[in-house]
């Protein structure tokens, strides 16, 4: 009989232990995960010069560069462009809080209080918002921009400028405020 009950213990022990053990499994559910889309890597103090038959043409310079999967870049802090002319002097100066290479339309989105300078002409412009093309060789913005000269300050909304900016049009002007130099007696 002590051995009945034995038996009868352990039975009972291993149907315990067995029950504990299924309650313990938990069902697990596959989550699927969403692609990577972050930058592949970031890069620091960065400056590119860009040149054309041996003479530099732009230099680029920007604290922090995110490489992007799809080949574009984004500039998450300020983006300067210095425009050179052949003799490698340089001419014209380019700065935004950030921008974006957009590399399937060869691209650049300069963006938040882009101003340009042309050091020769003394003149510069203000937008939030601009493009440069470097095939076209061209910047451009359909946004409101003021251009300030030694004769005065125009308004408009549109621009187009070579990328160097010594010619420039703008569209849709809408004041202008140009300084009459003292006239001689």
């Amino acid at each position: 009989m002590i051995e009945a009950m034995r038996q009868v213990t352990l039975f009972l022990t291993c149907i315990l232990l067995s029950a504990f053990g299924l309650m313990a499994c938990e069902e697990k559910q596959v989550v699927s995960s969403k692609p990577y889309t972050g930058p592949q890597q970031e890069t620091y103090d960065v400056q590119v010069v860009y040149s054309d038959s041996g003479h530099k043409v732009i230099r680029m310079v920007t604290p922090v560069q995110l490489d992007l999967l799809t080949g574009d870049r984004i500039f998450p802090k300020e983006i300067r462009l210095y425009f050179y002319d052949k003799a490698g002097t340089e001419h014209t100066w380019l700065r935004a809080d950030s921008g974006r290479y957009i590399r399937m339309q060869n691209l650049y989105r300069m963006i938040g209080h882009v101003k340009i300078e042309n050091r020769i002409k003394q003149e510069t412009l203000e937008t939030d918002e601009l493009f440069w093309s470097p095939d076209r060789k061209r910047i451009y913005t359909d946004r409101p921009v003021t251009s300030r000269t030694p004769t005065g300050v125009t308004n408009g909304t549109g621009l187009v400028a070579t990328q160097d900016f010594k010619q420039y049009g703008l569209g849709k002007v809408r004041n202008s405020q140009m300084q009459v130099n003292d006239l001689p007696e």
